[in-house]
């Protein structure tokens, strides 16, 4: 059968028009769509963090123990009220709340002798309560504050330092830490009156924490 070489060409040329619209049309809706890399993800949220760092006393005629630090982390704790301005912090406070029945040191039988009534008594004083205020803008990120702390029946104020981490429109993450003595608080027994007693005095308690603004 004779085919006219004009038909062909057309034929062809359709052909061709066709795929060329097709691959244009592939590339436009593949364009449309952002790539996973491109897709933005938010941040994750920095967990709140407060924990206390204890040692052990060496005792004549005893092993020294050689899990120091024993770090005393508080599993609830809440921000029951913060105000201040991000941009400029001085004269802003806040109210920290930590639950003591909520401590984990990675071994239950100390964390019962945590909780009872020869350290940290829970059943009688089950908040241990931060009030943070007097904020003043040393350098750069840095601050001090007064935090009054209320802890086993006893209220002591210290000064205190921070740095600021992070700042948003209605919230600050922060970090700092301070030394102080669990007797302070009339926690556990004095190696002065116990020559045995194997904790030590002095504690170090170190935070990281984001304040939003109530």
């Amino acid at each position: 059968m004779y085919n006219d070489p004009s038909e062909n060409a057309l034929t062809t040329l359709a052909l061709l028009c066709l795929s060329t619209t097709l691959a244009l049309v592939g590339c436009n809706n593949n364009a449309d769509r952002p790539t996973p890399s491109s897709v933005a993800t938010p941040p994750a949220a920095q967990p709140n963090r407060v924990e206390v760092l204890a040692r052990h006393r060496a005792v004549a005629g005893k092993a020294d123990l050689d899990a120091d630090p024993v770090i005393v982390h508080f599993d609830k704790l809440a921000i029951t009220k913060a105000s201040f301005d991000p941009k400029n912090l001085e004269g802003g406070t806040a109210t920290i709340e930590l639950d003591p029945t909520s401590i984990k040191t990675g071994n239950e039988e100390r964390d019962t002798d945590l909780k009872s009534p020869e350290f940290f008594d829970v059943a009688k004083f089950a908040t241990v309560t931060i009030d943070v205020a007097n904020v003043k803008k040393q350098a750069d990120t840095k601050y001090t504050a007064d935090a009054t702390v209320a802890c086993h029946g006893v209220t002591k104020t210290y000064a205190v330092t921070f740095e600021v981490l992070a700042t948003t429109a209605d919230t600050v993450r922060i970090k700092g830490e301070h030394a102080f003595s669990r007797l302070d608080f009339a926690i556990g027994v004095d190696p002065a009156k116990d020559p045995t007693e194997r904790v030590d005095t002095a504690l170090t308690i170190q935070w990281t924490l984001t304040l939003k603004k109530t």
